[in-house]
């Protein structure tokens, strides 16, 4: 990938980039396009299309994170936000979580391939992380640039989020704050605010919206996933 869109998307998001971080970057990218061909991991594949879209994307959030904060990227895919943000924010301690297999393959590798330490990929799902004691309220912060609506993805996330931690869902024009009220205030959180941004050439901004976790979420949470589809809270 040319180096210079590397450094613009980074620029438009507010980042300066060490010499390293845009090899690492650049590494990463060139062996998604490579991996790319032998199973769908995005359907982005235009040099840049990916800087803008998946990188100055996953960039405008890096500055939300407290120093040395845990966090768990929900739906990550091909590792964005999640793995695009431990590039620039080595102090992360970061958890990739995807349900599908090859794509935690490929993360494993591509975390190989750029020596990152503090980080991983783990094949599951929220609404089953949720309910083990080992991850449950574990994370300062969870991620998702999932594409499911806000409810259904407070429900998936916040049972994840430690007590006094943050969910940051990363959504489209429409924050879909008004459809969550009652999901979040159900599972002990409640919505602090939403930042807004553009993307060069998209025409609808995108949406940061930073829920804080005020109690601990109620045991019942999260349901099964056929539940929270069929009901949402």
């Amino acid at each position: 990938m040319n180096h210079s869109l590397i450094e613009e998307a980074a620029c438009r998001a507010g980042i300066t980039l060490l010499e390293e971080q845009i090899f690492q970057v650049d590494r990463y990218v060139e062996h998604l396009k490579e991996e790319n061909q032998k199973f769908n991991l995005t359907s982005i594949i235009e040099d840049e299309a990916i800087a803008i879209r998946h990188l100055e994307d996953s960039w405008h959030a890096a500055s939300l994170f407290k120093k040395g904060s845990s966090l768990l990227d929900v739906g990550t895919g091909a590792g964005f936000p999640g793995l695009a943000l431990k590039i620039i924010r080595p102090d992360l301690e970061v958890t990739l979580l995807d349900a599908t297999g090859k794509k935690v393959v490929f993360l494993q590798d591509t975390i190989r391939l750029l020596d990152l330490h503090g980080v991983s990929a783990l094949q599951g799902r929220a609404e089953e992380l949720g309910r083990n004691p080992l991850y449950r309220e574990r994370f300062d912060q969870v991620i998702a640039r999932a594409v499911s609506a806000l409810p259904e993805l407070s429900e998936l996330c916040l049972p994840l989020v430690k007590k006094g931690g943050s969910f940051i869902a990363m959504k489209g024009q429409d924050d879909e704050v008004k459809s969550a009220v009652r999901a979040i205030s159900l599972l002990g959180a409640v919505h602090e605010k939403t930042i807004r941004y553009e993307l060069l050439g998209m025409d609808a901004p995108r949406s940061l919206v930073m829920i804080k976790k005020r109690t601990a979420s109620p045991r019942r949470f999260p349901r099964r996933m056929a539940t929270i589809s069929q009901s949402p809270l």
